[in-house]
Parts: structure tokens; C-alpha cells; sequence
């Protein structure tokens, strides 16, 4: 097997990942602004880039990401083979599909629209917000007795307030969001993952992507805008 050079680029100082670039590499991961700093910079050309993978698509609308990707894209030479995975294939994403792949081959995974059949999905109607805590320090120790739990909050400021009432009410809990930094967010992901928290409270953009076995429960704290974010 050949040496393959990697090189990911997210919340690393810009110059060291300069000088990487520079320096060549096979395979860049990247999210979509970093990668337009570079090549700004002019750290790397992408013409002769023959692959193209975008994951988390509908993430990445969700973020407004869109302009970023149509200026990545039409700086790829025309003939490259581009995969483009999303877990809800929204109107928007189908139609960047097709504007940016051609002759594509459309591969589904379940039922467009449906909840995986493992999961069991209940709906508690909450009278008014300010009952909404309450409902969950009821609920919650019964939930920690199955597995770990994961609560999808809306806001960050709702995501720290969630989590510091459910420490005062003695519960093991850290929160995840997108104020806190690479390190901080891995250090607080290798810990839950260890079990020396059995709840993470985060929001959607920030726990997007994970994959821990021991969750069992996944509380949506609040309604999500898109009802497709609850079954993804």
C-alpha cells in the first residue's frame, strides 16, 4: 500500500495549514470556509482534484453554506466524480445535485421521509415552556437507567441553561455547542462516550454526525423547524 498524505483542515492555526498545503497532500477534509481561505491564499489549486465529496449536505444548507460550495465546485475541473451523501434529501439539496453532478445515480438507504423502525418515537405535549424542565428531571432518571441520554436544544444560551439545572439537580451532564473550540468539543465527546457523563446536552448543527452506541434516548427539547431534523 502507497503513502497517502492527509490533511485536515478545520479550526488549526491558517499558517501551519499553509504551509501543509503548500507542501502537498492527496486528501484535504475540509469544512467549506476553510477551505476557500486556502485557496484565497492560494495554498492549493483545485484542477487537478478528481474527487469531490460533500457529507452532511443538508447540514451544510442548514448553515447557509451553500455560496461556499457552489465556489468550491466551480473551481473543480468538470470531469471529476463527485459524491454527495445527506440524510434528508431536501429541495434544495436534490436541485444542487443535479446542477453539480452529471448523469447521477440516485442510492437510497430505508424509506425517504421515515424514522428508522428500531426507533420508537413518542410525542409528550408540554403545556408551556416554563414546565418543560421539570418534565425532564422527571423523566430523566428513568431514561439514564437504559442508556445514555442525548437533549437537542435549539439555542446555545438554552443549551448552557439546560445543562446547569440538571448539574444542580445532581445529574452527570455536559453541554456541546458551537462556542466551544475543537479540543473542547473532543474532550467533551471521548468523556461522555467513557461514561463520566450519562447526558450531553448540544445542539443540532453542534452534535450533528455522531455516532455513540451507548445513547438509548434522544429528548428534542425543542420543536425542530424542519420536522425531517427529527429522524435524522
Amino acid at each position: 500500500m502507497g503513502y497517502v498524505s492527509l490533511l485536515y483542515m478545520v479550526e488549526c492555526l491558517k499558517l501551519d495549514q499553509f504551509k501543509e498545503l503548500k507542501a502537498g497532500c492527496e486528501i484535504v477534509v475540509a469544512t467549506p470556509g476553510r477551505l476557500i481561505d486556502m485557496l484565497k491564499m492560494k495554498a492549493l489549486t483545485m484542477l487537478r482534484a478528481t474527487y469531490l465529496v460533500l457529507d452532511e449536505a443538508d447540514r451544510m444548507f442548514d448553515l447557509e453554506f451553500e455560496p461556499q460550495i457552489r465556489s468550491i465546485v466551480g473551481q473543480i475541473r468538470p470531469d471529476r466524480q463527485t459524491l454527495l451523501f445527506s440524510a434528508t434529501m431536501l429541495c434544495k439539496v436534490e436541485k444542487l445535485a443535479r446542477e453539480i453532478i452529471s448523469d447521477p445515480i440516485r442510492v437510497t438507504v430505508g424509506e425517504v421521509g421515515m424514522a428508522n423502525e428500531d426507533i420508537t418515537q413518542v410525542v409528550h405535549v408540554i403545556p408551556s415552556d416554563d414546565e418543560k424542565l421539570p418534565w425532564l428531571f422527571e423523566k430523566l432518571p428513568g431514561m439514564i437507567d437504559e442508556g445514555d441520554v442525548l437533549v437537542f436544544a435549539s439555542k446555545k444560551a438554552a443549551v448552557d441553561e439546560i445543562e446547569s439545572q440538571l448539574a444542580q439537580k445532581g445529574f452527570k451532564v455536559t453541554a456541546l455547542h458551537g462556542d466551544k473550540d475543537q479540543a473542547s468539543r473532543m474532550d467533551i465527546l471521548q468523556k461522555f462516550k467513557f461514561g463520566i457523563y450519562h447526558v450531553l446536552v448540544a445542539t443540532d448543527v453542534a452534535a450533528r454526525g455522531l455516532d455513540i452506541k451507548s445513547i438509548k434516548s434522544v429528548v428534542n427539547f425543542d420543536i425542530a423547524k424542519d420536522m425531517d431534523m427529527h429522524i435524522h
